[in-house]
């Protein structure tokens, strides 16, 4: 899938445009629509200055990167405003992979999921406000429409597979008393 406009504009919102890099607020040095020297080329440093349309470009890259790894990630149907709203979430925290939101997610259990984005507001070990309010208009916008527009058959998990054979093993291998 690929992030819609709506999305994106979404996004666009939350990071804002600067076109001067600067600190964050938390050390990392930022520019454009959130472009940071983790996200790829370029680096950024403080100071350095670019275009509108470098910005919308650099976005536009970041962006694909994002789209592919939830693509890679995410082995459950999404609408499009669940994908904008994951779009959204791992472009701000890069945490998707190694997040509670994936794994109940990947279960099925699209509220919980959405649910535990909410926990992602902090930054430098404290709650940030900015960060509240857009995990909450994320949650919003991921259970705006929670059908799949264009469903696609799942594949259990390993996770699922392991507790079938675990529980036959125990069916099999308990004594009964």
């Amino acid at each position: 899938m690929k992030t819609s406009e709506s999305g994106r504009k979404f996004i666009e919102s939350f990071e804002g445009l600067v076109l001067k890099a600067s600190d964050d607020g938390f050390g990392t040095p930022t520019v454009g629509y959130g472009h940071t020297s983790a996200a790829g080329p370029p680096t950024v440093h403080n100071g350095m200055v670019i275009t509108a349309e470098q910005a919308d470009e650099y976005l536009t890259n970041d962006l694909a990167k994002v789209e592919q790894e939830i693509d890679l990630l995410v082995r459950v149907p999404l609408n499009q405003n669940q994908f904008d709203a994951l779009v959204s979430f791992e472009f701000n925290t890069g945490a998707l992979r190694a997040s509670s939101v994936l794994q109940f997610l990947n279960q099925g259990n699209y509220q919980e999921a959405a649910g535990r984005m909410l926990l992602y507001n902090h930054a430098g070990g404290r709650v940030v406000p900015g960060l509240t309010r857009r995990r909450q208009a994320e949650y919003k916008m991921f259970l705006s429409n929670a059908t799949p527009q264009h469903p696609i058959p799942s594949v259990p998990s390993v996770s699922i597979w392991t507790t079938i054979f675990n529980y036959i093993i125990n069916l099999l291998f308990t004594r009964r008393t």
